[in-house]
């Protein structure tokens, strides 16, 4: 997989025509999940990202757009509208717009206002997500590579799941990086310190697998030293003779997201792709997409499905609660663990200051 971008297939994108907020919230430049695709259907639908009221719909191609929810006339709301050839009809007075947002009819009138338009974002269909790019006029990168759950799905067993939390979008986006936490929280039996290592500008000219371009890339990789197989469920892969001397997990995250693949002794076991839908400032949803590699082997591809699979799901719902409890703005007592999210609130804050104003 190359990540230049010249080499990689772009969906096709509704285009905005309008600036969108003002970024007080301080979400990032990035793309974002909006909702997943079967959502969507030939209705529109109400929903709220970045603090903003806005609705969903579909036009004659069948591709997404997402614009401000309240028509710039009256101040209906469009989302008990209906899409009438190809554009989204208001249910108070049938003011119809494109998806570009520009009002193109307004019954038995000729001349339509110049303020007559609602404001769009940009947006993407892929991997059974409806993405959003937020912060500028035209998207800065490309939507994430994820071939695990498209072109080489068949090599894959699948699972997706979504957690909600109360917490802002940069407290969800960093626990990755957080690797200390998966010992304490997550409990995970190590016979040592876990070591953490910054994937500096040398391993990126090495690498020709980034799922994302180069700018736009933050990456880590998280050894554990483990004498037997991780979680609840070593005894019984110890008992079937598939115990692991080796684990490392290795994230190649972006600024509202991340791919986490886990290697077993040097061999891919897992990838799991975990982005956000950013409701609010304070309320922020998970999606996560775990794909864990068959053997060819029923019976361990069973194994693996319980270790990587349901494994993720129950450790990703463990943190719920304290992103439910935690202060966003707290802390600041930090120690040499810390390194990976201070370096990762650098990186962030950069693609915060990116969003045009």
């Amino acid at each position: 997989m190359n990540s230049k971008l010249e080499n990689v297939v772009t969906p096709k994108l509704t285009q905005p025509e309008t600036k969108v907020d003002k970024n007080a919230k301080n979400f990032a430049a990035s793309w974002y999940i909006a909702m997943h695709s079967n959502a969507l259907g030939k209705q529109p639908k109400a929903i709220e990202l970045f603090g903003q009221p806005l609705v969903a719909w579909r036009n004659q191609n069948g591709h997404p757009v997402i614009m401000e929810r309240y028509c710039s006339h009256m101040g209906a709301s469009l989302a008990i509208g209906k899409v009438v050839e190809g554009c989204i009809q208001c249910p108070f007075h049938h003011w119809r717009f494109d998806s570009s947002g520009e009002c193109v009819a307004i019954p038995d009138v000729e001349r339509i206002p110049p303020r007559a338009r609602q404001a769009t974002y940009v947006t993407a269909e892929r991997y059974g997500y409806i993405w959003i790019w937020y912060g500028s006029q035209t998207p800065l990168f490309s939507l994430p590579e994820f071939p695990a759950a498209e072109d080489q799905k068949h090599n894959y067993m699948l699972l997706r799941f979504t957690n909600n939390t109360k917490t802002t979008a940069r407290r969800v986006i960093e626990n990755p990086y957080d690797h200390y936490h998966i010992t304490a929280l997550h409990q995970i039996k190590v016979s040592g310190p876990l070591k953490l290592t910054l994937l500096n500008d040398q391993y990126l000219i090495q690498q020709n697998d980034l799922p994302i371009q180069k700018d736009a890339w933050f990456g880590v990789s998280i050894e554990f030293p483990i004498n037997k197989y991780i979680g609840k469920l070593g005894p019984l892969v110890q008992a079937l003779g598939i115990d692991a001397k080796s684990f490392m997990m290795r994230v190649d995250g972006w600024p509202s997201g991340h791919i986490a693949t886990g290697f077993v002794d040097g061999e891919e076991r897992f990838k799991i792709m975990d982005c956000i839908i950013p409701v609010a400032e304070n309320e922020t949803i998970s999606e996560v997409f775990v794909t864990v590699k068959k053997t060819g082997k029923f019976w361990l591809d069973i194994v693996y499905y319980l270790v990587f699979g349901l494994r993720s799901k129950s450790g990703a719902t463990q943190d719920v609660p304290v992103f439910n409890t935690i202060k966003p703005d707290g802390g600041g007592a930090y120690v040499k663990y810390d390194l990976g999210v201070l370096k990762f609130r650098e990186f962030y804050q950069s693609w915060v200051d990116k969003v045009e104003k």
